[in-house]
C-alpha cells in the first residue's frame, strides 16, 4: 500500500513539474552574425519556446537563407535570455565556385542600423561617412554575382568585421581586393580577410575621401580613382593614385584629373579604358538637377571633356554611385537611386540601370536590378 502511495506521489510530482514547465514559455533573443562576427540582420529576432526544448536550426535558417548555425543544439531555459549566434555558409563550395565562374561580380554594402520599409531603406550615414573604417555595425560588406548583370545572387560567406561603404572589387594574383571609403582589404577564400594599411594623405580633409575605385589603364596597370575634399580649396575633386599589384598597396601619389569644363565639386568617379579612350562617369555636385555626367579623354588624368547625361530619373529625387559596363557601342549604366520622404530623410530602394546604344546620349527607362536585398552603391567587375 505504501509502495502504491509512493508511486502516486512520484507521478504527481512529475506531472506537476511537466505541467508547470509545459504551461509557461520563455524566450531566446538571437543576434545573427557570421563566423567573423559581422551582422547578418539589422535587428535581433525573439523566439518563444517551452523550457528544455530545442530551438530548431530550420527556424533560424529562415531568417538568413544561405546560412546555417554553427551551433547545433540551442535549448530554451527557465529564464528569458539573449544570445549572439554565429552562422556559416550552407553551400560554401558551390557558391565559391559559382562566384569565380560568374560573368559579373560586384561589391556592395548593406546599412545595418535601419530596416527596410515598403521597399525603401533610410541611411543615416549617407552624407557624413566620417567614420574611420575600423568600428563595425553600421554598414556591412556584401558580395553579389550575376551572368547577365540584371539578376544577382548573394554570396553567403563570412565578411570582414568592418564598416564598408561604396566598395570596388578586383582580382589580382589570386587575391580578391576590395577598396572602399577609408579602407582596403583582400582575401582568397572569403573567410579570412587581411586589412591592408592605407595611410591618410594630407592633401585631403581627413575622413572625406569617398568611393575609391579600381581601374586599369591602356597598359594594363592598376590605379585608384577617388573623390577627395581638398585641404586647399575645400572642394571635392577626383584624384588618381597608382596601385602596387605586387604587394597590394595604394601608393598615395594622388594627382587630380583635369578638364576644360569640369565642375568645382564632383564625386563618385567610375573610369574605364574603352575603344582607345578613357571614359569617366561622375556626379556633378555643382548643379541641383541632372547631376549624372560622362567625360572622355586620351589620358586617364585628362584633359576631359564632359557632357550631362539625359537619363530620366522620373519618380526619384536623385541618384549617385555611377557604375558603367561598356561593350562595343553599348553602355549599361548603374546608379543608386533615392528619394526624400516626408521627414526629409534620404531613402533608397536599390541600384537601377539604364542602357545607351551608340553613344548618342539617349537612354532607356530606369529599371531595378533583381537581388535578395536592397543593393546600394556597388563596384562591378566584368570577369568574362
Amino acid at each position: 500500500m505504501f509502495r502504491k502511495i509512493g508511486i502516486g506521489i512520484i507521478i504527481f510530482i512529475v506531472g506537476l513539474f511537466l505541467y508547470v514547465n509545459l504551461s509557461k514559455k520563455t524566450t531566446i533573443t538571437v543576434n545573427f552574425v557570421d563566423e567573423n562576427g559581422t551582422k547578418l540582420l539589422v535587428n535581433s529576432v525573439k523566439y518563444y519556446g517551452v523550457p528544455h526544448t530545442l530551438l530548431g536550426s530550420k527556424q533560424l535558417e529562415k531568417k538568413v537563407p544561405g546560412y546555417t548555425p554553427t551551433k547545433s543544439f540551442i535549448f530554451f531555459n527557465n529564464k528569458n535570455r539573449k544570445i549572439t549566434l554565429k552562422f556559416k555558409s550552407k553551400n560554401y563550395k558551390k557558391e565559391f565556385s559559382d562566384f569565380n565562374k560568374a560573368k559579373y561580380v560586384a561589391a556592395t554594402f548593406q546599412p545595418m542600423t535601419v530596416t527596410a520599409k515598403n521597399g525603401f531603406q533610410s541611411d543615416p550615414y549617407n552624407t557624413a561617412r566620417t567614420y574611420n573604417g575600423k568600428k563595425t555595425g553600421k554598414d556591412s560588406l556584401r558580395l553579389i554575382y550575376s551572368n547577365d548583370g540584371v539578376k544577382w545572387k548573394k554570396l553567403h560567406v563570412s565578411y570582414p568585421r568592418l564598416n564598408v561603404r561604396d566598395p570596388s572589387i578586383v582580382k589580382i594574383h589570386g587575391y580578391w581586393y576590395i577598396v572602399y571609403t577609408k579602407g582596403l582589404v583582400r582575401t582568397k577564400d572569403f573567410k579570412h580577410w587581411e586589412k591592408i594599411k592605407w595611410l591618410h594623405s594630407k592633401i585631403f580633409v581627413n575622413h572625406f575621401e569617398w568611393a575609391p575605385e579600381f581601374f586599369k589603364d591602356a597598359k594594363g596597370k592598376y590605379h585608384i580613382i577617388m573623390a577627395g575634399r581638398s585641404t586647399t580649396t575645400g572642394n571635392f575633386q577626383l584624384y588618381v593614385s597608382d596601385f602596387n599589384k605586387e604587394n597590394g598597396h595604394i601608393l598615395n601619389n594622388w594627382k587630380s584629373i583635369t578638364g576644360t569644363n569640369l565642375p568645382n565639386n564632383m564625386i563618385d568617379g567610375n573610369l574605364t579604358y574603352h575603344n582607345g579612350k578613357y571614359v569617366l562617369f561622375y556626379k556633378n555636385e555643382d548643379v541641383e538637377t541632372n547631376k549624372l555626367t560622362r567625360a572622355t579623354a586620351d589620358n586617364y588624368l585628362g584633359p576631359y571633356k564632359s557632357e550631362t547625361l539625359n537619363v530620366d530619373l522620373k519618380g526619384y529625387d536623385g541618384s549617385e554611385g555611377l557604375e558603367a559596363i561598356l561593350s562595343g557601342n553599348t553602355t549599361r549604366l548603374y546608379v543608386d537611386t533615392y528619394k526624400f520622404n516626408k521627414s526629409g530623410q534620404t531613402i533608397y530602394d536599390g541600384v537601377h540601370y539604364t542602357k545607351e546604344i551608340g553613344q548618342k546620349n539617349t537612354w532607356t527607362k530606369l529599371s531595378p536590378i533583381k537581388a535578395p536585398f536592397i543593393v546600394r552603391h556597388f563596384g562591378i567587375l566584368k570577369v568574362k
